[in-house]
């Protein structure tokens, strides 16, 4: 259909009753990946990243038409989320995307905000995260008290 807009949609991973499901966020309701897709490997957010090439064009095509489909839905508010990448082998962090948790710090501290690497003619620096560092949203996360920098 020419001129028609795309269905926009977000990958989730999400609980179900087969267990932590790859779903496809469509508005406020989740679908089923692989039941709205027809493809049984992207059960798992990952199974669909693998496949990436002909995934996006399947994801697209599925939430075009996830409203005149029959598959089974979801309310995205009674949906319990988890992260999207249940077991991450590895979490690669830019520096340049924690700019506003640097001037939080500071400002915490009563410091100016740092200086912006960029500005400073600084190479792009990355770094990386322990994987188990991965938890599910709006999970809380314990507290030690060890630290004299959290809120």
């Amino acid at each position: 259909m020419a001129g028609a807009k795309a269905a926009g949609y977000k990958l989730a991973t999400y609980k179900s009753s087969d267990g932590p499901r790859a779903g496809i966020v469509v508005g406020e309701e989740v679908f089923d990946a692989t039941k709205l897709t027809g493809m049984p490997s992207y059960a798992t957010v990952v199974g669909i990243l693998e496949d990436w090439k002909r995934a996006e064009g399947a994801l697209k095509m599925a939430a075009a038409g996830a409203a005149k489909s029959r598959a089974k839905r979801q309310p995205l508010a009674k949906t319990k989320l988890l992260a999207p990448v249940r077991f991450p082998s590895a979490i690669y962090c830019a520096g340049a995307n924690y700019a506003d948790h640097a001037a939080a710090m500071a400002a915490r501290e009563g410091n100016p905000p740092p200086a912006d690497p960029h500005d400073q003619g600084l190479k792009p620096w990355h770094f990386i995260k322990a994987t188990r560092t991965v938890t599910d949203p709006g999970t809380p996360i314990p507290w030690t008290g060890k630290s004299s920098f959290a809120p």
